[in-house]
């Protein structure tokens, strides 16, 4: 009588149920990982991933390997009220006056001897509380990012054209590679909170002068949605409008010169908050 060897031996039916079991296990593992996405990553799905673990996507984590229990701000950045360099979640006692040193909870000399003294009355049955001889201190200014080529253009100039900004054909829909000139230019607007902008959509020549019109001002919208959207702006000085075919930059005698037509140019309207001796080109 022939057969397989583990029929014999009595481990057959064992086998059987294990290889029923692992099977699936692949494409359950699959199956959970398309759930773990970031609902607000721009114009198309991506990756849930926070390796820091501080509650911010790495998507938009500007401060990676944020210490276990910091509180952070939405760029996953730590935050620390006082300024005594122990991120607030960590400090165990705020408003340290300026210039004092801490341990690693964040508590100076005077405060440590002074939780001391607060726990002594209360045990001795008096509720007088140790007076600050100093003011709290503000928070610690954030370092300033490295200027970018639209920040330098737009405080240079006034006016900068935003490159490698991409919609789908005959849309307002942004597309993915549009997003790094976008952080740039968000980045820029928000050292600058008074500061006025106009988003100005244009188009080429081809299609009706209506309906150009209609898809730059469509497109504008769309960029000035997004910057709302990832950056501290005020809505009422963002400003989108669509200039259609009125204002083209050439006579669009080949495909590129129409490429150059189909742009989206950010314009400060209120240059007196620019740095001084700026020079702002004319609309």
């Amino acid at each position: 009588m022939t057969g397989f060897p583990a029929r014999k031996s009595g481990l057959f039916w064992p086998l059987l149920l294990l290889a029923a079991f692992v099977a699936p296990m692949p494409a359950l593992a699959e199956l959970k990982a398309l759930n773990h996405v970031d609902p607000k990553a721009p114009c198309f799905r991506w990756p849930a991933v926070d390796y820091d673990g501080d509650g911010v996507f790495d998507r938009i984590d500007r401060c990676p390997n944020t210490p276990k229990g910091c509180v952070v701000d939405e760029y996953g950045c730590s935050v620390d009220a006082d300024g005594d360099g122990v991120c607030d979640g960590i400090d165990q006692c705020a408003n340290t006056p300026a210039g004092d040193p801490v341990d690693e909870h964040g508590c100076s000399a005077a405060q440590r001897m002074g939780s001391k003294a607060a726990r002594s009355a209360t045990t001795e049955g008096t509720a007088e509380a140790p007076k600050s001889t100093k003011p709290a201190s503000p928070p610690a200014a954030r370092p300033s990012a490295p200027v970018s080529e639209v920040e330098r253009q737009l405080v240079s100039g006034g006016k900068v054209r935003l490159e490698n900004i991409y919609f789908e054909t005959g849309s307002a829909n942004l597309l993915p590679e549009s997003e790094t000139t976008l952080r740039d230019a968000g980045e820029a607007l928000e050292k600058f909170v008074d500061l006025i902008v106009e988003v100005q959509g244009h188009t080429d020549t081809r299609g009706s002068g209506s309906y150009n019109t209609k898809l730059s001002q469509a497109r504008a919208e769309s960029v000035r949605a997004y910057l709302l959207e990832h950056f501290h702006l005020k809505p009422e000085n963002v400003i989108a409008r669509g200039y259609g075919e009125t204002q083209p930059e050439t006579k669009e005698r080949n495909d590129e010169e129409r490429l150059r037509n189909r742009r989206v140019v950010l314009r400060v309207l209120n240059p007196e908050v620019l740095p001084k001796n700026v020079k702002v080109e004319e609309h």
